[in-house]
């Protein structure tokens, strides 16, 4: 493993996620989770978990990193979108499932799908950037 790349990828991908997901929960589907303030913590617990959340957001970050070098075929930024469209699809399952168990708002399960979709598929971009191919 190329740790020269790999490191500066995870970096890179944890802050885009971190930036991404505070705009996505913390100002556009604010509304939602007011709405249904029983399923929540409430803004003054937050900061106590924020590190467990961050945490969570590195772990994430790691484990893209990595298995995208498992399969890497050093085929530039379309790469990266394909491997974005696949996790994507495979983190939409779990949001299904809590649909199913807990009482969240449909149409906010949805918003998570579609802007985990889209998180996944720009974090794909910036990995496959820093890991393009050599150019001749």
């Amino acid at each position: 493993m190329n740790t020269k790349r790999f490191i500066p990828a995870i970096i890179a991908v944890f802050t885009f996620v971190f930036i991404y997901e505070w705009i996505l929960h913390g100002y556009f589907l604010t509304g939602l989770y007011e709405s249904t303030p029983a399923l929540w913590r409430t803004k003054t617990e937050m900061p106590g978990y924020m590190m467990w959340l961050m945490f969570g957001q590195l772990v994430f970050s790691v484990m893209f990193c990595f298995i995208f070098l498992k399969g890497y075929e050093n085929k530039g930024p379309m790469e990266g979108v394909r491997y974005g469209i696949l996790i994507g699809l495979l983190a939409i399952a779990p949001n299904l499932i809590f649909y199913a168990v807990q009482p969240l708002p449909g149409i906010l399960v949805v918003y998570w799908c579609i802007g985990g979709l889209v998180e996944t598929i720009i974090a794909g971009v910036i990995l496959a950037s820093i890991y393009k191919p050599a150019t001749a």
